[in-house]
């Protein structure tokens, strides 16, 4: 199986292909030249010409691009819209085009951050309503990703993950250190496992998969679902952290 990853240079992208290694060719997409071993493509994927040339020859796709956090950017609607919302619809398009049917959709707890706020235990089939322009963003994603399922057939994993850092360096993307690891933790290589084992599915339809590491997260959300169905635990687990376990 060939796969294209997008967003493969950046923080979440660079540990979620580390699963990936091995198992098959990889093609590694990205607005930013990075270091790899593997084939490259640069360039925006709210371009359509650059996204089908990306997508031509590949069997599945893992999407885990996003606009960058940085200062302002999700102030307005600009950026976010343009990267997240575009250059989604943009890989699903080219995907029909070259007939791929998987995907793996790095999506967001923010798609249920209305409940999350709430301490409502986060199940499979909550209604999407989340806050401000990252989450509308994010439930953007997986609408359409949904609809594509239900014209054309792809199969989809939609997975949320929550606060993604690294365990090993208990670092976040913005160098940010923890002292402790909640429930909400999760690690750049379970994200990327948790894709790798739903893209092997057979009968992969439009599954949501919640992605969280720590052995706390079953009480918050459906990881019973995730464990059985790809018959995968965590690795990366933050037992090296003090666990806050409210």
């Amino acid at each position: 199986m060939k796969i294209l990853i997008t967003g493969a240079g950046g923080y979440l992208g660079q540990g979620l292909v580390l699963p990936f290694e091995g198992q098959g060719e990889l093609r590694l997409m990205d607005v930013v030249d990075f270091p790899t071993p593997h084939e490259k493509v640069l360039g925006s994927v709210a371009d359509l010409d650059t996204v089908q040339r990306a997508t031509e020859g590949v069997d599945a796709l893992v999407i885990a691009h996003m606009a960058s956090r940085q200062a302002g950017a999700y102030e307005t609607t600009a950026l976010p819209y343009e990267v997240n919302v575009k250059g989604t619809a943009n890989l699903f398009f080219a995907a029909v085009q070259h007939g791929i049917k998987k995907v793996a959709l790095i999506s967001s707890i923010g798609v249920v951050h209305y409940y999350q706020q709430r301490g409502e235990f986060l199940s499979r089939d909550l209604p999407l309503r989340g806050e401000g322009v990252y989450s509308q963003t994010k439930i953007c994603q997986e609408i359409i990703a949904q609809q594509y399922h239900w014209e054309f057939g792809i199969g989809v994993a939609a997975i949320r993950p929550a606060y993604i850092t690294d365990m090993d360096t208990a670092r976040d993307k913005y160098g940010r250190q923890a002292e402790e690891a909640n429930w909400q933790f999760v690690d750049r290589r379970d994200i990327g496992e948790i894709a790798r084992r739903a893209l092997l599915l057979p009968d992969l339809g439009f599954e949501i998969f919640w992605a969280l590491s720590t052995p706390m997260a079953a009480k918050h959300a459906d990881m019973e679902h995730t464990y059985r169905r790809l018959d995968w635990k965590p690795r990366y687990d933050f037992s090296n952290l003090k666990q806050d376990l409210s």
